[in-house]
């Protein structure tokens, strides 16, 4: 009778998993997500959190230009630190500028002083207006990584603008 209990768990065990796998890699395959902000008018400031501590690569070839912590937009580097970040404290990028209407893309890269669980940077993107985020977007890395690397997409239109949470 515990043998078949066991089987009957175990087999119950993997359907689920199937069915887990089967939803998840269906939203996998799906377009990124892009929320639309206010308008393309407005002055924008940027917030992002990590999840470790990060602090400048111990094996960089160049180990004085080593960064812990570097944001890109639009080809510019709004944001660069060789100094740690720890877990949780919050970095602040005022007034982000030339934010277009359409997509806008933010490149984030930080080094994790310790591989370990997987990793994730929360960026939350402001309007000068209001105090809550008008969208976030969360970047991940697996587990074991020497380098979080990733793109928060945000998209703004220069028509009527929508309100806070309001997808296009």
């Amino acid at each position: 009778m515990r043998i078949l209990a066991a089987l009957v768990s175990s087999a119950l065990v993997l359907l689920l998993v199937k069915a887990y796998l089967t939803v998840d890699h269906s939203s996998a395959d799906a377009a990124p997500h892009v929320e639309t902000l206010e308008n393309a008018a407005g002055t924008f400031r940027l917030e992002l959190e990590l999840s470790f501590d990060a602090g400048p690569d111990r094996f960089s070839e160049n180990l004085s230009g080593a960064s812990s912590v570097t944001v890109r937009f639009a080809g510019n580097v709004l944001y660069q630190t060789d100094k740690p970040v720890a877990a949780g404290q919050k970095i602040e990028i005022a007034d982000v500028g030339d934010v277009i209407a359409g997509r806008n893309e933010f490149l984030i890269e930080a080094t994790p002083q310790s591989p370990g669980p997987p990793l994730f940077a929360k960026a939350s993107i402001y309007s000068s207006e209001q105090h809550e985020p008008i969208a976030e977007r969360f970047v991940w890395a697996p587990v074991g990584s020497a380098l979080l690397s990733g793109v928060a997409n945000f998209s703004t239109t220069a028509d009527s603008p929508p309100s806070a949470g309001e997808t296009p």
